[in-house]
């Protein structure tokens, strides 16, 4: 009986003896499962002055009971009244209590229950619904999630990889700025660290932490648009390419092509208001991309008599306005170029656009391209590099922020992601492509 049930804790320590009692008791408010078992063994040493126990110096006082919280079963919290042997030492005339590798010194919560509470932690759940769900508290779980973070982070200002992504994210309200800065392994995928305040001053003041040479080890920096970045990178990182993420450069050229459409469709709220419901309700047809939409398949629409492909519907509304028509074929051409790959002919798009005659929301987006052209060619060069996983991780922190309703200490958060991020990571490592040059 004693093998089972130290079994079914996952104990590995044979002092611990069950007596096979098993209560069904209410406390505080619930019914629990109580376990009874006693932890006694022959000290070999005193913990307090060291001496050996030889003729008997080390003797049997008393015993003291704790009541050790343990993961639930069958979804009743559960517990262990654990009666621990004391001890005597007659050499210095201390007392001791018999320790067990499954339940930390002075600690009344089992290894198995933080554990559990740092599987449930890496999901996107509420520490308090986490702390409901183990049987400990809201501030317990707290504690064992920073005292987890702190032992996962790596060794500060050591070294970097060759390809860093860089983003931003909302951070907590007593930051600086609001925004914090977060940078990753672009081939890993894993964090590697996590800065309070993302203003240019604070993270020179980040990155010199490094030496020259960890920072000269950097091939590449994946980021967005944000010019502050290229700044840094630039002065921080000598060797390193900037490689403008992709998502970043349609995103740029889809709100240009949806600002023409905004544009038209408000001019027609009150003259044509049927067309105008066409406009709204049809957008996303316009930002997707021509040669991803369905030509031959016909079916019946909302806000058409007849019955229309998807294809059918773009050319309908491009024919109501020619800025929009020659913006669309434009913006899809850079599109097509961009997904498959093709600088040479992204460039001859970009070079050979009529800024006169194109609507002024293009002619911005245009020229931003321009403006970064040189490192828009890293982007097709490292066409397998992007900032979309940390886009994605971005996305969890929000979702973190949210299923806990916002979080007060800067600290905590960062150490919530990180523990998110890092517990369960992947050990793969994506290889970096290089486009050849002929």
């Amino acid at each position: 009986m004693n093998n089972v049930i130290l079994n079914t804790f996952d104990f590995k320590d044979k002092n611990i003896i069950f007596d096979g009692k098993l209560e069904k008791i209410e406390y505080k408010g619930r019914k629990c499962f109580f376990y009874y078992a006693k932890l006694i063994y022959t000290p070999e040493v005193c913990p307090n002055c060291n001496c050996k126990n030889i003729n008997g110096n080390l003797i049997k006082n008393g015993s003291k009971t704790s009541r050790i919280t343990m993961p639930k079963i069958s979804e009743y919290p559960t517990y262990i009244m654990l009666r621990k042997q004391r001890f005597k030492c007659k050499t210095c005339e201390r007392y001791f209590t018999a320790e067990t590798p499954e339940v930390d010194k002075y600690c009344f919560i089992s290894k198995k229950t933080r554990s559990a509470v740092l599987n449930k932690a890496a999901e996107i759940r509420s520490e308090k619904s986490i702390a409901k769900s183990c049987s400990v508290s809201a501030t317990t779980v707290s504690r064992i999630i920073d005292e987890a973070a702190q032992s996962l982070h790596q060794s500060p200002y050591s070294a970097l990889p060759e390809h860093i992504m860089m983003d931003e994210f909302k951070s907590v309200k007593n930051v600086s700025g609001k925004m914090s800065f977060i940078y990753a392994d672009a081939q890993t995928h894993h964090i590697i660290d996590i800065v309070e305040d993302r203003r240019l001053s604070e993270l020179k003041k980040y990155f010199y932490r490094f030496s020259l040479k960890a920072r000269k080890r950097v091939k590449t920096v994946s980021i967005d648009m944000h010019e502050g970045y290229m700044t840094l990178i630039k002065e921080m990182f000598p060797n390193a390419k900037i490689v403008i993420d992709r998502f970043h450069i349609v995103q740029l050229l889809n709100r240009a092509l949806n600002g023409i459409r905004v544009t038209v469709m408000n001019e027609l709220r009150t003259t044509n208001q049927s067309l105008y419901n066409k406009f709204k309700r049809y957008a996303k047809l316009l930002l997707k991309p021509e040669e991803d939409l369905e030509a031959f398949e016909y079916r019946k629409v909302a806000l058409f008599k007849e019955w229309k492909t998807q294809k059918g519907i773009v050319k309908y509304l491009l024919d109501q306005d020619d800025s929009l028509n020659d913006a669309y074929q434009y913006i899809n051409q850079l599109r097509f170029k961009l997904k498959h790959n093709d600088y040479e002919g992204f460039i001859h798009e970009l070079k050979h656009m009529p800024l006169s005659q194109t609507h002024s929301v293009v002619q911005r987006a245009i020229k931003t391209l321009n403006k970064h052209v040189y490192f828009i060619k890293n982007t097709f060069d490292y066409y397998n590099l992007s900032n979309g996983p940390l886009e994605g991780i971005n996305s969890k922190i929000k979702l973190i922020k949210r299923t806990s309703f916002g979080y007060g200490s800067y600290n905590h958060l960062r150490n919530r992601i990180l523990l998110c991020s890092k517990l369960y990571a992947p050990k793969s490592k994506k290889e970096v492509k290089q486009c050849l040059v002929a």
